[in-house]
């Protein structure tokens, strides 16, 4: 754990180093927001509802705020992953005392502390200025820091088993796009779960995407410590699913590694 730790701490330091491309980040985060913000406020003024299923517009844009400061922080680690595939480094990286999977895991998780820094600070101040009200208290921004950490997690595990695909098919951006459209729908990016159909939305709480994005962000606008607890128990669930998964792609992908001579 102390290697992996390492590993982390390096890959956060290497981040902070770009502070153009952290910057130009934080520009993308803050143009966003004022978009979703301007949209959001544009449809409550049409309804001439002050709630939409229990979301007041504030609660909206604060839960916008937290499930893009989620999404925007997401390293995408498959990319390394398919490239070190495709040249044949893979075979290099085999020596070292560390397991190549856990060490992406551990590396996108790296990247990521720095960019949701500046991603949650930027969105906040965005809304905040835009909406001039306050949501959630002490006790909800500290469930969504935990519940945000294993949901980064959830995504850095995926994102290595997307780059694990191209040990079988030659790119595997076309599966990250279905990853990335899962979580803009059924993951509540864009819209929080209530406000899908009923079957919709039956089905949506049971697959993992909405641990990553929804789930996090609704319990910092919603605060409710069972609705917390359970989502913190599918968090762990699913990671030690994935987790298992990944081992076993990896152990696959070792084969076909050998079979190919390296």
């Amino acid at each position: 754990m102390t290697r992996y730790g390492f590993v982390m701490l390096t890959a956060a330091r290497q981040q902070w180093v770009y502070r153009a491309e952290l910057g130009m980040r934080a520009v993308q985060t803050a143009l966003f927001m004022s978009i979703f913000v301007a949209l959001w406020s544009t449809a409550f003024g049409l309804s001439g509802q002050a709630e939409l299923e229990g979301f007041s517009l504030a609660e909206m844009v604060w839960y916008l705020a937290m499930t893009e400061t989620i999404a925007l922080s997401s390293a995408r680690v498959f990319i390394e992953i398919s490239e070190d595939v495709k040249a044949g480094n893979l075979a290099y990286t085999l020596a070292r005392p560390l397991s190549y999977t856990w060490y992406q895991v551990a590396n996108s998780l790296g990247n990521s502390a720095p960019r949701f820094v500046i991603n949650l600070l930027t969105a906040a101040a965005v809304v905040g200025l835009s909406s001039r009200q306050i949501v959630g208290s002490p006790t909800s921004l500290l469930a969504f820091l935990g519940l945000a950490t294993s949901a980064l997690l959830l995504d850095a595990l995926i994102a290595v088993l997307i780059g694990l695909l191209a040990f079988w098919i030659e790119e595997v951006l076309p599966a990250f796009w279905i990853y990335q459209k899962l979580l803009f729908t059924v993951g509540g990016l864009f819209l929080p779960l209530e406000l899908f159909p009923d079957w919709l939305r039956r089905i949506a709480q049971w697959l993992p995407f909405q641990f990553i994005t929804y789930a996090p962000a609704r319990a910092f606008v919603a605060f409710e410590p069972d609705f917390v607890l359970r989502t913190a128990g599918g968090q762990l669930a699913y990671i030690a699913v994935l987790g298992g998964l990944m081992a076993l792609v990896w152990s696959r992908a070792q084969r076909r590694l050998v079979v190919h001579g390296g």
